[in-house]
């Protein structure tokens, strides 16, 4: 999986966002010759389930986030079109299957990768990371690889490596239950310094959302 630094921007995170999420006709290839086709729109706070099979919810969610190009649609974060940035420059935080942290990395090293190019913010990061720490019960794992720490412990890090850049947009790709447990539970824990919530997009089974969550079905 490739990773880039988060681009953090100079008014600070979050700033004169508007949060949301769009979706727009998108279309984006599975397994080489299948299709997936979903539009959404995502608002700020709110968790929407686009319910999918396991390759369409990949696919979908490393497209929103960058790592693969759409075959068709747009994606638009608040009134910005990102849909050919590169994956730092759009302010969503992606989650993926498992967590993916990287193998050769503690927790806090994985935790703080993505940003820690950015010397204009290194401090705020570092503090908003301290945070984040506390807040997923990370304190005692921090210096240990991720083959050393529970499943629930590696989705935590990943979510918090996910979330220390503020982004305005946040993805979970098939999030396992065992895992990560309830989502809203999960995202609970978290209290972002910014007013705003990000809008939070889950792609994958509905089991893991809480009642009552905004669910899309995706055409294939």
């Amino acid at each position: 999986m490739t990773l880039l630094p988060v681009d953090i921007r100079a008014g600070g995170p979050g700033e004169g966002c508007s949060a949301i999420l769009e979706l727009r006709d998108l279309v984006v290839a599975v397994d080489g010759e299948g299709r997936a086709e979903v539009s959404l729109l995502a608002r700020e706070a709110e968790l929407t389930v686009v319910t999918a099979g396991a390759d369409a919810a990949t696919a979908l969610a490393r497209v929103v986030a960058g790592l693969a190009p759409p075959v068709s649609g747009r994606i638009l974060v608040g009134d910005r079109d990102v849909t050919a940035l590169p994956p730092g420059a759009r302010q969503i935080g992606y989650v993926p299957r498992g967590g993916a942290l990287l193998p050769h990395l503690t927790v806090r090293q994985n935790i703080e990768y993505l940003v820690w190019r950015q010397e204009s913010v290194h401090e705020i990061v570092r503090g908003w990371a301290s945070t984040l720490i506390y807040q997923l019960e990370l304190g005692p794992v921090l210096e240990q690889r991720p083959h050393e720490i529970t499943v629930q412990q590696r989705m935590r890090g990943a979510l918090a490596r996910a979330v220390v850049s503020l982004p305005e947009v946040l993805i979970f790709e098939r999030p396992d239950p065992a895992a990560c447990g309830p989502l809203d539970d999960l995202l609970a824990r978290i209290e972002s310094p910014v007013s705003a919530a990000p809008a939070t997009v889950v792609f994958g089974d509905p089991q893991v959302a809480p009642d009552g969550a905004h669910t899309v079905e995706v055409t294939t």
